[in-house]
Formats: structure tokens, sequence, C-alpha cells
């Protein structure tokens, strides 16, 4: 089958890599659609395994003699695990998987897993966004961004002020923004500030920062711990998908982590899949939604190598997907 795979540093496209086996506790997965994420190039073995990827979309083909959460033919997302998700075929636990949004395509299902379940963990989970917050998302037009303003709104956020660049200024405020902060005009403080401080009604209950350290020197951290509410009653959250080295050691270990300063990784939850499939779906009379998709791609060795390389230059706007049938 095809698949990417990955040796140290580089990334290659194999046309003829072995189809996998399903294991008494997995699901035989035919890959759809698969997309990217900064992790699949930055991350190394034996943290995650040969073939690249974790977001996909796709039809169970075979089920394990121990699984009966699921059935052959059954559409599914979510996260492959270290079997991978740049491939035809993968056999991966089905927990980290549930059945795929009824109203999205498999190549917009896939664009999910990895922005959106950590954008709803992030602002559920660990942000404790509540209904009437004022909500800060730095990063707004990139993947996961674009999924942070669209959450918010519909856990209720009053308002969401966005950071991103004058480019992208009508695409964030299209998604849920009711302010947009240019970061190549002024910074944050500059934009907040009132008679050189920052008023109590300008900070926010919750920060989701979806910039720090993402690959240009940005580090939105100490300005971010002074825009955060504090009352008798409720203390501002910010909450990063990725930090310094001594946050990470800070987030792991637990050892002089402030309570509300969040850096986390997604963990894969059929539950949390189903209740954001529900989402997407708009159940509960809320409108549907949709990821925003910079470019779907055919999975082969040319556009592997373009997709990645769109991805490293940071201008994506939304998600990069494979699409296995193109």
């Amino acid at each position: 089958m095809r698949a990417a795979t990955r040796s140290g540093t580089n990334i290659s496209f194999n046309a003829a890599y072995s189809k996998p086996t399903c294991g008494d506790s997995q699901v035989l997965l035919k890959i759809k659609s698969a997309a990217i994420n900064p992790i699949d190039y930055k991350a190394r073995w034996p943290l995650v395994g040969t073939v690249v990827g974790i977001d996909v979309a796709g039809i169970i083909e075979e089920v394990g003699s121990k699984v009966d959460t699921f059935k052959v033919g059954d559409e599914v997302y979510g996260a492959a695990g270290k079997g991978g998700s740049l491939a035809e075929y993968t056999a991966t636990d089905p927990n980290g998987l549930a059945l795929k949004p009824s109203s999205l395509t498999f190549t917009e299902a896939a664009a999910l897993p990895v922005t959106y379940m950590t954008t709803f963990q992030g602002l559920k989970n660990y942000g404790k966004l509540l209904e009437g917050d004022r909500v800060l998302i730095i990063g707004a037009s990139g993947g996961t961004g674009t999924a942070g303003l669209q959450l918010s709104k519909v856990f209720g956020a009053k308002e969401i002020v966005g950071v991103c660049s004058e480019r992208n200024v009508e695409l964030v405020k299209s998604l849920g923004a009711t302010e947009v902060i240019d970061y190549t005009k002024s910074t944050l403080l500059e934009a907040l500030k009132v008679d050189d401080a920052v008023p109590e009604d300008k900070k926010f209950d919750v920060i989701y920062d979806c910039a720090t350290n993402s690959g240009a020197g940005e580090d939105y951290y100490t300005v971010s711990k002074g825009l955060l509410k504090s009352t008798a009653e409720r203390h501002g959250q910010y909450v990063a998908i990725n930090g310094s080295p001594g946050f990470w050691l800070r987030a792991m270990t637990g050892i002089g982590c402030r309570p509300n300063e969040h850096l986390f990784f997604m963990k894969p939850s059929t539950k949390e899949f189903t209740d954001l499939a529900a989402i997407m779906d708009g159940e509960g009379g809320k409108e549907p939604l949709k990821p925003i998709i910079q470019d779907e791609l055919p999975f082969n060795e040319t556009s592997l190598k373009e997709g990645f390389d769109k991805l490293k230059s940071r201008r994506a706007v939304g998600k990069i997907v494979f699409n296995m049938d193109m």
C-alpha cells in the first residue's frame, strides 16, 4: 500500500509499504482522508510510529475479536495512534475513534481530530469556558485557532478576540471573532491598553494560545499572564498548545505549575469525539460547523512534499488534507 513513513527527521513516500493486520483489540480502517499537523514532522520515533499522521477518517474494514463498539462498514474519524494515518490502511485502537459527523465529507472529518479535539479539551476541560465569557484566541487563523473561534462561540463566549495578520482578518471575523488584533500593527498590550493600563473589562476569562513556540520565536506566555481576569470568585485561565521546555517540564511533572496555566497533549476519546461530531452536525438546534480546509491534495510523492512544505511555512490557513481517492 501507499504510505508516508519517517526515518529520523525525514518523511518519505513509500509506494509498497506492507498493509497492517488487525489485532484482536483493534479495527482495520480503510483510510479515505488524512490531515497533517506540525507534530507529524516534529515528533520522533518511538513517541510516534513509523507511518506518519494522526488525523484520520475512513471506513472500518475489519474488527478485532475483542472489539464490540464498531462494525464493518462504519464510517469513522479520529486519532490513528502509532499506526499512522498517511496510508491506505491503518490498524488502530477503536477508543480513539467515533462515528463520523454525518454532515461532513471524509476530507472535512479528517481535518478535525487534532485541532478540534485539542481545542474542545482545551476550552472545556482546562479553560472551563462559561457562557458569557470573554476569550482571546492567539494565532486565530491557523487550524487550531479557527477551531478555537468556532467552538468558543458554540460554548457561549460573549466576546471573542482573535489575533492574526491583516490578510486573515475577514476570515477570523467570519468564524466568530467580535474583535480582531492585527499583530503586525500592534502588540496585545498596545491594542488593549487604556491610559497605559489594561482595564479589567478588557481582560479575559480564557486565553487560548495557539502561537507561542510555533516556530518563529513567538512568545505570548508572559504578556498573557497580565491579561487574565482575577476576581474572588474566579481566575482567568491560560491554555496553550505549545510552550517553552520549562513550561513543558512543569506541565508534565506538575512541579511549579500554576493552577490557571495549562499546557497539555490531546487525549483521544470516543466519547468526546462523539460529542464533537454532534457539535459539528449542529445538534440541539445550533448552526452546523465546517472546518477550514487550506488544501485538499491527492496522496502521492509530489503532493506529500507540497503539503508538508506549506505546513512548515506557517502560511496555511486551516488544514491540509490528503484524499486517498483523488
